[in-house]
């Protein structure tokens, strides 16, 4: 088990039109340094909980059990167990997206940042960590409303911003055909994550899939889309 130490930032009762500076500084995501390390210890507890025992064991009681707080201490920190999935999987998306928008704001030619993304899914592709935390974060969508409207934010942004990076490379499509291929490409790297993610790297014929993966994005990218009529 992990033990975190109980912080002393915790609510205080006060009065009326009063905030108190422990309060205060906790509303505006400013903990102090005792209040951030514990913040960051139940994260990481979390992390743990989420990797070893999926969404069945993922919940507010057995995070606190593993970090050795009570449910009230937890509950001042992250109040729900979505708060505590979501400060999980955020820094892992935030990443990606940030590296997302260094591929679109590099100043090479606009067709090698599209390769220069794809390069960058097939590293996270490969990343059995990150690749367990998102699918787990997936499974919680589909049963879970707020989870759900959160995952569809976030491949909002994602397919935006992919979309515009294709067409700076390839001005004269559209931008319902940039979305289109956008969400293709997306759907393409998610099914190989999943793959992958599940076990299946170890099979000898996913040897080589770098390659056949940028040939096909390739493919997609530089292929007439045609609409139905």
């Amino acid at each position: 088990m992990t033990n975190v130490k109980e912080s002393d930032e915790k609510p205080v009762r006060k009065k009326r039109g009063t905030v108190s500076p422990a309060a205060s500084e906790a509303g505006q995501g400013g903990l102090r340094a005792q209040g951030l390390r514990t913040r960051n210890a139940i994260v990481e507890v979390a992390k743990a909980v989420l990797l070893e025992g999926g969404s069945l064991e993922f919940s507010l009681r057995e995070v606190a059990a593993r970090a050795g707080i009570s449910i009230s201490n937890l509950q001042y920190y992250f109040p729900t167990r979505l708060a505590v999935l979501r400060a999980v999987v955020e820094p892992v998306i935030e990443t990606y997206l940030s590296e997302l928008r260094s591929a679109v704001n590099n100043n090479l030619p606009p067709q090698e940042r599209v390769i220069a993304l794809a390069e960058q899914s097939l590293r996270e592709i490969k990343n059995p960590e990150s690749s367990a935390l998102w699918w787990h974060f997936v499974s919680f969508a589909v049963i879970d409303e707020e989870c759900s409207r959160l995952l569809d934010d976030w491949y909002e942004t994602l397919t935006r911003e992919v979309a515009q990076l294709i067409r700076a490379a390839y001005p004269a499509y559209s931008a319902a055909d940039c979305l289109h291929r956008a969400t293709i490409l997306i759907a393409i790297t998610d099914g190989l994550n999943y793959q992958l993610g599940a076990g299946r790297r170890k099979r000898s014929y996913t040897r080589g899939l770098d390659a056949k993966l940028m040939a096909a994005l390739d493919c997609l990218l530089k292929a007439p889309l045609t609409a139905n009529p």
